[in-house]
């Protein structure tokens, strides 16, 4: 019975990520979008937007950075997250098990896996984003960039999320799901529970990506999409097997994540170049002649 009750929380919590993943996936439609934002004829027949193998018939000018649809996502999101809390205690149970938690081998493999958080994810950005500007490749730089972007602003949010609400971590709080202590999380790790960060930091990098796809390769998105999230959605697996997050923390992180790493990249391209796109797409490296080498910036109207 009680692998059964687990069965159908993680039904209840697979459809939840299935729906609050679909409001990425999913083209925007409908009156409230299109007031938000404007096609982008003009701004591709300039040649300012162009790039080879972009869909043209597909891009939108997105005035703001949020959008209004992101009011009903995070509506959606919030009402599953508070769905999916009704099942963290029996979840967080259920991982604590001896026949979940297994060996020693199988809790270091685990551990091991975990470590791919925000710093990992946001260096390699950051190393992605200099090795383009370094060869000289702006498609390169540009995904480096905008993804980098992306987890830095997933983390301050995050971190702020979390020391406000302060939610209890359930290695501290076995038994009572809804222990907050609002602000401590600023100070104290214990307290740091709700969203994951891991969670967020994987989505903001998987959907960062697959919007980065979708503007050059838009048919390659059906194929990468669902291994990127796949991929993003272990970090979130192995804080529960660690009695690190409840379940509800992973689905929050998941969409604070995946709504960051979308808008990010939509604004980006979007506007073409913002201003520290400009700034920092316009750095590139080159030898002064005297063995060393030479830092230049291009500044761009």
């Amino acid at each position: 019975m009680h692998l059964s009750a687990f069965g159908r929380s993680v039904h209840q919590l697979s459809r939840a990520a299935l729906l609050v993943g679909a409001l990425f996936l999913l083209p925007p439609t409908g009156g409230a979008q299109q007031s938000d934002s404007v096609r982008l004829e003009l701004y591709l027949a300039s040649g300012a937007g162009h790039r080879p193998g972009a869909d043209s018939t597909a891009h939108h000018v997105q005035k703001t950075f949020f959008v209004r649809r992101d009011l009903i996502a995070s509506g959606i999101a919030m009402a599953a997250a508070v769905g999916v809390s009704a099942f963290d205690l029996r979840i967080a149970h259920w991982a604590r098990s001896e026949g979940v938690q297994g060996d020693s081998t199988r809790y270091d493999r685990v551990s091991t896996a975990t470590r791919l958080n925000e710093t990992p994810l946001t260096l390699a950005a950051l190393a992605t984003y200099g090795i383009g500007r370094l060869a000289h490749s702006e498609t390169t730089a540009d995904v480096g960039l905008h993804t980098f972007e992306a987890l830095v602003l997933t983390t301050a949010i995050s971190e702020v999320l979390r020391g406000t609400i302060g939610r209890t971590r359930p290695r501290e709080s076995q038994e009572n799901a809804f222990r907050f202590d609002p602000f401590n999380g600023f100070v104290a790790f214990e307290t740091r529970s709700f969203p994951s960060l891991h969670t967020a930091a994987a989505f903001a990098t998987a959907t960062a990506l697959v919007g980065e796809i979708r503007e050059r390769r838009p048919k390659a998105t059906k194929v990468a999409a669902p291994l990127l999230y796949a991929a993003a959605m272990i970090p979130g697996l192995t804080r529960i097997y660690l009695d690190q997050h409840w379940a509800s923390d992973v689905v929050a992180g998941a969409f604070v994540g995946g709504l960051l790493g979308s808008r990010v990249v939509s604004y980006a391209h979007s506007h073409h170049r913002n201003r520290l796109d400009r700034t920092l797409l316009g750095i590139s490296a080159v030898p002064d002649g005297y063995g060393g080498t030479l830092v230049m910036v291009t500044l761009q109207r």
